[in-house]
């Protein structure tokens, strides 16, 4: 499963992944996610990768496509609590920097 549920609260759109992000799941969650996080109530958006395992290029394009979006938008996005293998994933293909990781919500200023 691509994602457990979206959550809106205060402005933030948090997106509780499961644990693949792949071409496969991304198709469950991408048009939702987009269509959501486009709404002038929403100004941040936060990943949360902490129970994701997997992450292969489509999941990788859909999180990089997001968040240049969202900064052209004048918005945020945080990846929460991503694993050691995601984060090694995302420093393979020299994308970690690319990201805000977090590891507690209370980051999010």
């Amino acid at each position: 499963m691509a994602y457990e549920r979206i959550i809106i609260s205060d402005g933030i759109l948090t997106l509780e992944c499961g644990e693949e992000i792949t071409i496969e799941t991304v198709h469950e969650f991408k048009d939702d996610v987009e269509e959501k996080s486009n709404s002038s109530d929403i100004n941040t958006v936060v990943a949360n990768l902490s129970e994701a395992r997997f992450l292969d290029s489509s999941g990788i394009g859909f999180l990089v496509s997001l968040n240049s979006r969202l900064k052209r938008n004048g918005k945020r996005m945080f990846l929460l609590r991503p694993s050691e293998h995601i984060c090694k994933t995302l420093d393979l293909v020299r994308l970690i920097s690319f990201f805000t990781i977090i590891q507690d919500e209370r980051e999010i200023v």
